[in-house]
């Protein structure tokens, strides 16, 4: 007796994470759901909900009959849109989330898998002024609250910096590894960075991210943090990028933005990343040229 397909709802479908997760369920063959904003999105052969987390009504639409949900939905750009509008970043991932827990409550679904970021692992000693991760921040309270009192388990699945093929590299809104492949691509003589380039940053590859989000949705635990242990510099990053592209960039440090603070984060993969990051960043490059150049 063939067993019944999986109904499976993935929220934030159109984005950089969806889109790769979308690939992987097809390949195990599950029926797929996907929620969006973005009118002119469509997935050949799957169901797809135009509308907004925010609307209590669409919530309790989309999870009728769903046995599973990818929880990948987000408002966010970069830092220094972040930073520049604190609340409006976070009333946007705050309240869709709100609906969605509400209704979630009375539905049947069996496990929710939650997208959020590693850099939560410091807010509570360092606090932020990102509206986009104190809004992952408030999610996660929200979140704990909710799994004490339901029955039906909200898996966190924090997440290192994400790169690869299908990024944003939106020179406006760009976060550092696409921005700094789409600027080194457009310059022909130098490259400025801020600081000293001295901090060091740690990454995932999107390929390991979406395993690491199915592998979370099999799992016990209801907290994961996701990534590569090994850290970098931005100036071996940046060498690494250079390298690939084959273009000896002069780098010049503008020491009047100051570098940021090294956090070292602990992973808790649900599986071990596979991808280093210069097969990645290879990838990533590719990609881009294909694309763009």
């Amino acid at each position: 007796m063939a067993r019944r397909k999986k109904k499976i709802l993935i929220t934030g479908a159109a984005g950089f994470v969806g889109l790769h997760l979308i690939e992987q369920l097809r390949n195990i063959n599950h029926q797929l759901f996907l929620t969006t904003r973005k009118k002119k999105f469509t997935a050949p052969g799957v169901k797809v909900y135009y509308g907004k987390l925010e609307d209590k009504q669409f919530c309790q639409k989309i999870l009728k009959d769903i046995d599973e949900v990818y929880y990948l939905a987000g408002y966010k750009k970069n830092i220094a849109y972040h930073t520049k509008y604190p609340f409006e970043f976070f009333d946007g991932n705050v309240k869709p989330l709100m609906q969605f827990l509400a209704a979630l409550g009375k539905s049947k679904v069996k496990k929710v898998v939650y997208l959020s970021s590693a850099i939560v692992n410091y807010m509570e000693a360092q606090g932020s002024n990102d509206g986009y991760i104190l809004g992952k921040y408030a999610n996660e309270v929200a979140i704990k609250a909710f799994n004490q009192q339901s029955k039906i388990p909200v898996v966190i699945v924090r997440s290192a910096a994400i790169y690869g093929p299908g990024d944003n590299f939106d020179p406006k809104t760009a976060n550092f590894i696409p921005a700094i492949i789409d600027r080194i691509s457009k310059s022909n003589n130098s490259l400025t960075i801020w600081g000293k380039g001295i901090r060091k940053m740690q990454f995932v590859y999107i390929d390991d991210l979406v395993s690491n989000l199915l592998a979370a949705m099999r799992g016990k635990k209801l907290l994961y943090i996701v990534g590569n242990a090994k850290s970098y510099t931005v100036n071996q990053v940046v060498a690494k990028i250079l390298k690939i592209c084959g273009k000896p960039l002069k780098i010049e440090h503008d020491l009047s933005k100051p570098d940021k603070p090294t956090n070292k984060i602990i992973f808790k993969n649900a599986v071990k990343p596979k991808v280093n990051l210069e097969k990645g960043l290879e990838k990533a490059v590719d990609y881009y040229i294909q694309k763009y150049v």
